[in-house]
């Protein structure tokens, strides 16, 4: 089984906009995650108002900031939620946006055990 294909980040990736430095690559995650997490709320709350105008904005958003970290995974669910708002579709929303949550905590998991292994 290939470890790597299991992780939220693509490393070649991460490693490729970070040159190889892992404490940038966690700073660059950490500011990634608490955006997207923000990001998150705001499409929560743009689904209970049917905002669609907003859902698309902070879909692409997190499409865009995902593609550059290299969570390729959580970029998939933001054009899942880019189409769902296309189709005016949205009682499938919220499970998508359960989904990138439960990315959001794997990334999260990927950076404390990247901060750990760090040399002291």
């Amino acid at each position: 089984m290939n470890q790597k294909s299991n992780l939220p980040i693509n490393l070649d990736q991460l490693h490729q906009i970070s040159e190889g430095d892992i404490e940038f690559e966690i700073e660059v995650l950490q500011v990634y995650v608490e955006d997207v997490l923000q990001r998150i709320e705001i499409i929560r709350q743009a689904i209970a108002n049917n905002d669609h105008t907003q859902i698309m904005k902070e879909a692409h958003h997190v499409k865009g900031s995902s593609s550059n970290v290299g969570a390729l995974q959580m970029r998939d669910l933001a054009v899942q939620l880019e189409d769902l708002n296309l189709d005016q579709e949205l009682a499938k929303a919220p499970n998508i946006l359960e989904d990138m949550l439960v990315k959001m905590q794997a990334v999260e998991d990927f950076i404390a055990e990247k901060s750990a292994n760090l040399p002291s």
